[in-house]
């Protein structure tokens, strides 16, 4: 009875092992379906220039770009074919979208039954990494453009509401 017991907890065990391995076709449309929102908007959205409101809290609250900052931008340059203004508005813009259209091609095999492909793309972004390379990538951007702009245009951040705060504090 006991080897019978311990048999049945080895294949849920297992079975569970295998079942976490297959890939989610339902993560897989909803990968399909955003990132085919995201390509669509990136093509028909022209993204004003200059001075324009912005979403995000860091930008808002110091005057200094995010990491993020320019993605929305560098996707549009890219979708339009403007590689080089791509790169202007955030330097890993093209790199993400590149990855990002990898994920689509993924989630459209995964759909499709196309498990060699799968397991190869898999096997790619294990072995690269593509995760923690791209965390990595956005904290040494983040942090060299924020040192950049403080030291060479510094305008931006004496006018933020953090400047004026610690301003209000020192004097």
């Amino acid at each position: 009875m006991e080897s019978r017991a311990s048999t049945m907890s080895t294949y849920s065990v297992e079975e569970s092992q295998a079942a976490a391995l297959v890939p989610s076709k339902r993560l897989a449309l909803f990968a399909l379906v955003g990132l085919t929102a995201v390509f669509i908007v990136s093509v028909l959205l022209k993204p004003s220039t200059g001075e324009y409101f912005t979403v995000c809290g860091f930008k808002n609250l110091t005057g200094l770009p995010c990491p993020g900052c320019g993605l929305t931008h560098s996707f549009c340059a890219l979708a339009k074919g403007s590689v080089g203004e791509a790169f202007e508005f955030n330097l890993l813009g093209p790199f993400l979208y590149a990855v990002l259209v990898l994920v689509w091609v993924r989630s459209a095999c995964v759909l499709f039954n196309r498990e060699k492909a799968v397991r190869v793309f898999d096997r790619i972004a294990e072995r690269l990494n593509i995760v923690r390379a791209f965390a990595y990538a956005f904290v040494v951007y983040g942090t060299a453009r924020i040192v950049y702009l403080l030291a060479f245009q510094s305008s931006a951040y004496q006018e933020s509401p953090l400047s004026r705060l610690i301003a209000r504090f020192i004097h």
